[in-house]
């Protein structure tokens, strides 16, 4: 049986210790901020004040290329098709967020405790790997979410705010939205907070993690993001994506599990 309350402690211990850094405070606070309210609002402001004629260069090409995105599309001006379609590049910028903040703070999960010379105490104590792991994993995944998810609500009123002159009605949240903030989000949260902390367990610093992170995590996350503005407009590439997500999660946990060499680790100490 799993002991809940002692991973529990260890999700606290992780958590005085990664946030007493004012760096790692500001940059899953701050950067993550910037990057997935100030970019796109900015952006949808630039649109909404542009005057009309300004703002359809560019955009006439996903406004005839791709399939209505409400059901009411049609009958919507060229100004509220050019705000929607800004509001979902929007929610692509708001995926990168739980992948920012897994990556400045779970590189530090295990090594750092090498590189603090606590992993022997952390190795010692009456646990299973996979309680030490899910411990790892959740000091991460739980601010990561908190997190994402205030942004997204504080998204949704934007947005909201923004589209309704032109709308007559709220646009968020909508069915697509939700499924992607309460699933999709909380899946690659996840595969990445678990990817991270393997490569946090196989190295012999903190900036060794980074440097990997930064190679094989925010490439590849940059590469589909224009597929996925594509697959939020359509709800079953969402469901499709989320699925693949959670096979890839899956393996990746098993992966990381089968990695987590206890005594390994004791030698490095």
């Amino acid at each position: 049986m799993m002991q809940l309350k002692l991973i529990w402690e260890l999700i606290k211990k992780d958590w005085a210790e990664a946030f007493r850094s004012k760096q790692i405070l500001l940059s899953t606070t701050i950067l993550p901020l910037l990057l997935a309210l100030g970019v796109p609002v900015i952006f949808m402001l630039s649109m909404s004040y542009a005057p009309m004629g300004t703002t359809d260069i560019g955009f006439d090409v996903f406004t005839d290329l791709l399939p209505p995105i409400t059901s009411d599309w049609n009958q919507l001006s060229d100004k509220a098709q050019i705000l929607i379609i800004a509001s979902i590049f929007g929610q692509v910028f708001l995926l990168l967020v739980p992948v920012m903040i897994a990556s400045f703070v779970s590189a530090d999960t295990i090594v750092g405790e090498k590189e603090r010379q606590t992993i022997e105490g952390l190795l010692i104590l009456p646990v299973t790997d996979s309680e030490i792991l899910l411990a790892k994993i959740s000091s991460t995944l739980i601010p990561v979410l908190i997190l994402t998810s205030i942004m997204g609500i504080l998204y949704t009123l934007i947005v909201d705010f923004i589209t309704f002159p032109y709308l007559g009605r709220l646009y968020l949240p909508n069915f697509q939205f939700i499924l992607v903030m309460a699933l999709f989000t909380p899946l690659l949260g996840f595969g990445t907070t678990t990817f991270i902390v393997m490569i946090s367990s196989r190295v012999s610093s903190t900036r060794d993690a980074q440097q990997l992170t930064g190679f094989f995590v925010l490439p590849a996350l940059f590469l589909i993001t224009g597929q996925l503005i594509i697959i939020f407009i359509n709800i079953w590439l969402i469901i499709i994506g989320i699925l693949i997500l959670g096979v890839f999660d899956f393996l990746t946990y098993k992966l990381a599990l089968s990695l987590f060499n206890r005594e390994k680790l004791m030698s490095q100490t």
